[in-house]
């Protein structure tokens, strides 16, 4: 696409607003008409969405992109509270380009760290009585629809089909459990057989070869950014015990945990 399609300026909303609320079990919404560009965050629980009638699912650990013109229903889930987080930018003057842009991107994905911190700022702001307040909530807004689309469109996204999609978010939210294939099949209504087929055509290695390079990735993040002990971080990240945790980093950098933190942190 041609970057003089889009001028960065038409990303910015006329109106910007935040909020949050924790659903009870089996809490439902809507329908409504959706009247904004919206991105929802779902922290704990899950959503389903009726959009113009077609079924769409998102566990926790997900972002979803709704857009306006649509007839949207909602239910959570049954048998936990579901907590979600959202923004809505108000765009009435989005040109037809731009339009385009955002119905090709996946409905929904993996909640990055960055996305969660900048909702978090967000949901700070909404409660702030500074007079810049609305036009800083209103550059927060234009940060999360840019990362959404830099996340959207970037290389591991492009040419997978949904059913892909629904698995990684499955997993990304789930790296601390004790995952198999049989359950990651199940939830998104697929043979293992068939999906092992699907991630070797669209990713290149099976299902669970998959599921433990992003627990990897997790561990070396942990390691780097935060001060929790080898033990502590294995056991988020969904690794039977440390020295488990320890004999993968040493596959994926040649270093041992406390090695690969010493090297990040420049000791």
């Amino acid at each position: 696409m041609a970057a003089s399609e889009f001028d960065d300026r038409d990303l910015w909303p006329v109106l910007a607003g935040v909020g949050e609320i924790v659903y009870p079990p089996g809490g439902s919404f809507g329908p409504r008409l959706q009247n904004n560009v919206q991105l929802v965050m779902l922290h704990t629980g899950e959503m389903t969405v009726w959009i113009d009638g077609v079924k769409f699912f998102s566990p926790a650990g997900t972002v979803c992109l709704l857009l306006p013109g649509h007839q949207e229903r909602f239910a959570f889930a049954q048998e936990r509270e579901t907590h979600h987080s959202w923004l809505h930018a108000s765009m009435p003057d989005l040109p037809d380009a731009w339009r385009k842009r955002l119905v090709q991107l996946p409905w929904s994905l993996p909640l990055s760290p960055l996305m969660n911190s900048l909702i978090s700022q967000s949901l700070q702001l909404s409660h702030s009585f500074r007079p810049t307040a609305p036009e800083m909530l209103k550059a927060l807004a234009a940060q999360m629809l840019w990362l959404y689309i830099g996340e959207g469109e970037g290389p591991i996204h492009t040419t997978q089909p949904p059913l892909i999609s629904q698995a990684l978010q499955f997993i990304q939210a789930r790296l601390g459990e004790s995952l198999t294939l049989e359950q990651i099949a199940n939830t998104v209504g697929v043979s293992p057989a068939h999906l092992i087929r699907l991630f070797q055509k669209h990713l290149g290695m099976t299902v669970m070869a998959f599921v433990w390079e992003q627990r990897v990735k997790l561990g070396i993040e942990l390691l780097s950014n935060t001060g929790l002990g080898v033990a502590v971080i294995a056991e988020r990240c969904g690794f039977q015990n440390s020295f488990h945790f320890s004999r993968r980093i040493r596959l994926a950098t040649g270093f041992s945990p406390l090695e690969v933190r010493s090297r990040l942190w420049g000791h």
